[in-house]
């Protein structure tokens, strides 16, 4: 049976020279691509649909603020798109941000990684971390898994596993979205990578809002009171995760060589 997928390209500017130039890219490397239309948190506060809800306690013991406007957009943009290729019977999606440059054996890599069926892989991140060396990909890529979070949402691909069960933990709405991600362990989420990136972003090119408007609620004298055991307890939760899966991290060392173009990786 075929495998359904689709590719997502997330803009505020579907014809943007950036996003043009995207699409155009993947489709010269056999990827056919769609916009997304991003949802625009500079005009004020998106609406919620179905069973979105922010957690605003949540959020405010956790990081001490909620979203701003511009976060909440880039994170139901992400949150529908994925829900949008679920509900459509997708078997994969990738989601890539407007900002990105893809690499030369891009689609190469992508279609590699559908042959895996794994919940997420990672197509490029903005943090380098200790990761385990699974297997050869194509040409000088290999397929890791990070024992921590990578960062950012620019480039990845999800399977239908993936998808669901983003979508059951996103609908909680606390962090910013690539947080969600880096919080795998709490909803089980099994994160791989591409190793070196085939993508990397742009400087402050994209149009995908993200933080240009700023929270003024403080967070209160509870909120900073529970800040240790909720701090505490998510800790807890990674470690369990990590001793769950000890054998697929017991091997992680930090990588030798650079492993992508983006400017801010580190």
């Amino acid at each position: 049976m075929q495998t359904k997928c689709i590719c997502w390209v997330i803009s505020l500017n579907p014809t943007s020279e950036n996003s043009q130039k995207l699409l155009a890219d993947l489709q010269s490397q056999g990827v056919n691509a769609d916009i997304f239309p991003a949802i625009d948190g500079r005009v004020g506060m998106p609406a919620l649909e179905g069973d979105e809800q922010i957690l605003g306690n949540l959020a405010m013991v956790r990081h001490g603020k909620c979203l701003t406007a511009s976060e909440l957009g880039c994170y139901l943009s992400h949150l529908r798109a994925i829900k949008s290729a679920y509900r459509d019977g997708h078997d994969y999606v990738c989601v890539i941000e407007d900002d990105v440059v893809i690499e030369d054996r891009f689609g190469d890599v992508y279609r590699s990684v559908l042959d895996k069926s794994l919940d997420m892989v990672r197509l490029m991140s903005l943090r380098i971390r200790k990761r385990t060396v699974l297997e050869h990909l194509i040409g000088e890529h290999r397929l890791v898994r990070p024992e921590r979070g990578g960062l950012g949402t620019q480039a990845y691909v999800l399977n239908r596993t993936g998808m669901k069960k983003f979508i059951d933990y996103a609908q909680n709405i606390y962090e910013p979205v690539d947080k969600v991600f880096d919080h795998f362990f709490l909803f089980d989420l099994n994160v791989f990578a591409v190793e070196p990136h085939v993508a990397y972003e742009l400087v402050h090119e994209t149009s995908v809002a993200k933080s240009s408007n700023t929270a003024t609620e403080k967070p209160l004298l509870w909120h900073r009171v529970v800040f240790h055991p909720v701090k505490l307890w998510f800790s807890l939760r990674r470690h369990f995760y990590r001793f769950r899966h000890w054998q697929d991290f017991r091997d992680a060392v930090m990588p030798e060589h650079k492993v992508g173009r983006t400017e801010r990786a580190r």
